[in-house]
């Protein structure tokens, strides 16, 4: 801790001197304008002018592809960097790129949004991001990856319903939309957290709005992944040529709307700020989502399902799991709206 004693400059302007370490650590100079932003607390934070950041965020990331030979090492370094806010970034070589590093660099730039190579020779290759950050709202980038889980689960859970194979397949191949979504929401995150105008203008208005939203779509992401596994699981059921039993078919449809149903709850609690909304999706979940899961497992034994028994199962204990991470964003949201809601007086 640093303390310093506040003078008074001519009449009535007071001042503050400013840490020398700050100073050269963040390359100010005499002249250079900062930004002063009130916090919630009665805090002040000093940081860089906008200008000033921005410079920063156009700096280039360079990755030693030498040093990245393990499979698939150098395309997720890429994909560290996209999410750290890297402009550009460029990998390089002491002789030549490899065959299998260049095909990770063409992986990763078909799985980030806005990154694409604008120059490639023999030993390096120089990717460009052309997002503008302050034009993806954060709340709207969530929603638009909660709408694109939503989507798979309905169609995985409509594929094993109706033998669908190729509809199964369809839900799959929006997992890579997904994470493409997902990757976008954490890059603005970091570049909100450098940025003071770039948080106002995506609707980051605090630290603790950076954690709550990364906690939300790190789950929205997860259940997506549990989604890909029930389609998974279902194409598993139409190459075996298993026939469900027209009761399972439907205890298994009925707990997938059930499930959806809190998930959309949990969602709403989260933009809403609705306390209510959000205990409602936690006692209905713990109340008994959770065990009808292990009655219908139950049941799939009592009926004799042998041919399939494992795929189904799976199925189920994905709902399940998918309602368990619906609990952690209807929790999520409440503390999101403790200084929104009249119970609490902050």
């Amino acid at each position: 801790m640093d303390k310093r004693r506040i003078q008074l400059v001519g009449r009535s302007t007071l001042t503050v001197s400013l840490p020398s370490k700050w100073i050269k650590d963040t390359s100010l100079n005499k002249g250079d304008f900062v930004t002063v932003i009130p916090e919630k607390d009665g805090a002040l934070r000093i940081v860089q002018d906008s200008i000033t950041l921005e410079k920063e965020a156009l700096r280039t990331c360079t990755i030693n592809s030498d040093l990245c030979q393990e499979n698939s090492l150098l395309e997720r370094v890429i994909v560290a960097c996209y999410i750290k806010g890297f402009e550009s970034i460029k990998i390089i070589s002491s002789s030549r790129i490899s065959k299998k590093n260049l095909q990770s660099i063409r992986d990763a730039e078909l799985k980030l949004m806005g990154l694409g190579i604008v120059e490639e020779t023999s030993s390096s290759v120089t990717l460009q991001c052309s997002i503008n950050p302050t034009i993806f709202p954060i709340d709207l980038v969530t929603r638009r990856l909660y709408t694109l889980f939503s989507t798979m689960c309905d169609e995985s859970i409509q594929a094993l319903m109706n033998s669908n194979e190729e509809l199964a397949k369809e839900a799959q191949g929006r997992e890579r939309e997904a994470n493409i979504m997902y990757a976008l929401i954490l890059r603005l995150l970091n570049q909100a957290q450098l940025n003071s105008e770039i948080s106002k203008e995506i609707g980051i208005h605090s630290s603790e709005d950076v954690l709550n939203i990364f906690i939300v779509a790190n789950a929205v992401e997860r259940m997506a992944d549990w989604a890909y596994k029930i389609a998974d699981d279902v194409i598993k059921i139409e190459t075996s040529g298993v026939r469900m039993n027209e009761i399972i078919r439907s205890s298994i449809a009925d707990y997938s709307k059930k499930i959806m149903d809190i998930c959309d709850k949990a969602m709403k609690s989260e933009f809403a700020y609705d306390v209510d909304l959000a205990n409602m999706v936690i006692n209905q979940f713990r109340g008994n989502l959770d065990e009808e899961a292990c009655n219908i497992i139950d049941d799939l034994l009592h009926k004799n399902i042998f041919h399939g028994f494992g795929e189904l199962r799976q199925i189920i204990c994905a709902l399940r799991r998918i309602g368990e991470i619906s609990v952690t964003i209807a929790e999520t949201s409440m503390d999101r709206a403790i200084e929104k809601n009249k119970i609490c007086s902050v």
